[in-house]
């Protein structure tokens, strides 16, 4: 599964962490910016149901 999270850049180590609690983590990007002047960024996690 892919999901995409869009977080202020000091909310992404923690949202991170939350994905970890509900799924196995297989990969997660680096924070990309979005576009224009929003302070938002992008990062994109596959994960894995758990068992």
């Amino acid at each position: 599964m892919k999901i995409r999270l869009i977080c202020l850049p000091e909310e992404a180590t923690d949202a991170a962490r939350a994905l970890a609690t509900g799924f196995d983590v297989i990969e997660i990007s680096d924070p990309y910016p979005m576009r224009g002047t929003s302070r938002n960024v992008r990062i994109y996690a596959e994960v894995r149901p758990h068992p």
